[in-house]
């Protein structure tokens, strides 16, 4: 059991720790599995360590769908409602899909503050039962005005457009490649503005509208 007198990022550190233990033990019947686990544990071991990350979904989901992709690993990176049944909630969110398994490093780290185990391969990375669902509206409609706003826009738009509120228009994707230290080795930024200019958000639905 975790220490309930931890600071929040402490607590976040022993959960990526044990969560991380409990991923390895996962057989995913993947080629690329050992690829798939290196690109989750770095991303939760950056959201561990960033208190700005709370409630950055639309970031956490990019970092990790571009350090599958740089590593030939076929995914999606997808937005939608998600219904948290203990809660009684429903919120729009951003996460990554392989095959059709849902890969969300980014819940574990919420913008209201709480702390939730991580969900790798439609797994919760605890022993505890999922009780949310992923992709539950009809239309997007129903979408917040963010998620709104990153399902127009290429990955790299989505990326550089911290430049807009301050920030080097590098900052992001800098951050990417710090979390994927031993993953990306040296890359060329330019190469991979180029090539995230034609990578989209997919839109999950009931209908699973495109």
């Amino acid at each position: 059991m975790i220490p309930q007198s931890q600071s929040k990022l402490e607590l976040l550190k022993l959960l990526t720790t044990e969560c991380i233990k409990f991923m390895k033990e996962i057989d995913i019947q993947h080629p690329q599995q050992i690829g798939i686990q290196n690109a989750y544990a770095s991303t939760l071991n950056y959201l561990s360590k960033t208190e700005e990350a709370s409630g950055g979904c639309h970031f956490i989901s990019t970092m990790l769908y571009i350090l599958l992709v740089e590593q030939g690993i076929e995914c999606d990176i997808v937005v939608g409602e998600v219904e948290d049944y203990e809660k009684g909630i429903k919120f729009s969110h951003s996460w990554v899909e392989i095959e059709g398994a849902i890969y969300d490093p980014a819940i574990m780290h919420t913008l209201d503050g709480a702390v939730n185990p991580p969900v790798y391969y439609g797994i919760c990375l605890t022993y505890e039962a999922l009780e949310r669902e992923y992709g539950v509206s009809d239309s997007r409609d129903e979408l917040d005005r963010d998620a709104k706003q990153v399902l127009t826009k290429s990955v790299t738009v989505y990326l550089d457009e911290i430049a807009k509120h301050g920030f080097s228009k590098n900052y992001l994707w800098d951050e990417i490649l710090k979390a994927g230290t031993g993953i990306l080795g040296y890359t060329n930024l330019s190469r991979l503005r180029k090539k995230y200019h034609g990578h989209f958000r997919r839109l999950k639905t009931w209908n699973e509208e495109v």
